[in-house]
């Protein structure tokens, strides 16, 4: 099979309305002999932070000198963004090769569960094949969605993470905090260490009564891991990073962390990635702080405030939830310094589109509202209306090409765009500006 060929097959597997259950990738796993049973496990769900917090749980290990598998979601530009061992994105050609020896047992098992494997589960079962054939000592997992039913929720993992828990994903999840926290402390296994930063006592309390059930450790943000002191790093009025000090598990100190990450959230992320590290490696004398140091200043995930250009200033971001925009929201003015700031929104039809609206809005001096090519995203005429109703500055552009370059007119030399309201957005801006340098470098060549 080809790459493009496992890409084709990979795709006739996008299926809406898949029914809750771990029984399509429990037979598809025994199938191929387990192979999610030959390494150790650190699973992490949440509403925001998921991917940073994996990410850098990576590094970290990496950095250990543990042989380090990483699956995260969605991507941005290729699905094999989502499979990486010790920060190499699995090849096209391995990629290929696993997609070949796995599609005999992926059918066996659709045939034997009468029910066919989704998009997320195949990609699932292709990184535990591919960890497993590439002798990994632990895999991060990141879940797709919620916890219980997710396909990484195969594994015995001795470590779970669950960043934060806000309203998302309600149909699927729950329309209460209270049920999506049920869903997602699904992930939490006997015995276990789970780490959080959620800090309401209601959602808490959910999560301590699995523990309960479970015999399993909470580890709370605030109260057995901290913050000491957080100092942005700028240079000329721009942001380059922040430095950091984390109190972590048994009072241990991690002093002077620079962190490119930008935003107090990304600090609080890389203090559970601290703790859950921690966790993992066991006893204080197993714990190298200079090279926990060193994973994460080289901590880099796409997608979270990336600066695609410095003049004019353009950032792109995905945060696609209320509470991700309000940490957008509240980073970008003590971030960055911009005499105007336009921001490019595009959103998913599953998301309270008229709250994040609002939040971009009292930050903004304009918004312009865009589409990107997910078939969900919703129609920008709807989001005009939104903000209409709520008296927002806005101009609406449905071509997200034209988009980007009325932002940019618009925010001219002194100003800022910020590209965000989805991870798709975050692409679509990536690839946008890509094009838009390969266009300059064409007419510099001749």
């Amino acid at each position: 099979m080809k790459y493009s060929e496992a890409i084709d097959y990979l795709d006739s597997k996008v299926v809406l309305g898949v029914k809750p259950s771990l029984d399509r990738i429990r037979v598809a796993c025994r199938l191929m002999d387990d192979p999610q049973n030959e390494f150790d496990s650190i699973q992490v769900t949440g509403t925001n932070g998921k991917t940073s917090v994996s990410s850098m749980i990576a590094g970290i290990l990496k950095e250990c000198g543990l042989k380090t598998g990483l699956f995260t979601s969605p991507h941005l530009e290729t699905v094999r963004e989502r499979v990486s061992v010790n920060g190499r994105l699995i090849p096209a050609n391995r990629f290929a090769e696993t997609m070949t020896d796995i599609r005999p047992v992926i059918e066996k098992a659709e045939r034997e569960v009468g029910e066919r494997l989704s998009y997320f589960e195949l990609v699932t079962a292709v990184a535990y094949y591919y960890f497993q054939r590439e002798r990994i000592d632990v895999a991060v997992l990141e879940a797709g969605m919620g916890g219980r039913w997710d396909s990484t929720n195969v594994v015995d993992s001795d470590v779970a993470v669950i960043t934060n828990i806000e309203l998302e994903h309600v149909n699927e999840l729950g329309r209460t905090r209270e049920k999506i926290a049920f869903e997602k402390a699904g992930i939490i296994n006997e015995g276990a260490v789970v780490v959080t930063a959620e800090g309401t006592r209601d959602i808490l309390m959910v999560l301590a009564e699995r523990c309960r059930e479970a015999g399993a450790e909470l580890k709370v943000f605030g109260r057995d891991f901290k913050l000491d002191y957080l100092l942005p790093y700028r240079v000329a009025g721009e942001p380059l990073a922040q430095y950091m000090s984390v109190r972590g598990l048994e009072e241990r100190e991690f002093k002077d962390i620079k962190l490119h990450l930008l935003g107090k959230h990304q600090a609080v992320n890389a203090a559970c990635a601290v703790a859950a590290s921690q966790a993992y490696a066991g006893p204080r004398e197993k714990t190298d702080v200079d090279a926990f140091r060193r994973a994460l200043e080289a901590s880099n995930v796409s997608g979270r405030l990336d600066v695609l250009s410095k003049l004019p200033l353009i950032v792109a971001d995905g945060a696609h939830n209320v509470s991700g925009v309000d940490r957008l929201a509240a980073t970008l003015p003590d971030e960055f310094d911009y005499d105007y700031l336009v921001v490019v929104v595009s959103i998913l039809e599953d998301k309270d589109a008229r709250s994040m609206l609002k939040l971009l809005g009292a930050v903004a001096d304009e918004l312009i509202l865009t589409e990107n090519r997910n078939a969900r995203s919703i129609r920008a005429e709807k989001l005009g209306n939104y903000c209409r109703m709520d008296k927002i500055k806005h101009r609406i552009e449905p071509d997200f090409v034209k988009a980007m370059s009325a932002a940019r007119d618009i925010a001219g030399r002194g100003g800022m765009v910020c590209a965000t309201g989805s991870l798709y957005t975050v692409s679509e801006a990536r690839i946008y500006f890509r094009r838009q340098s390969a266009s300059r470098e064409m007419k510099q060549d001749r």
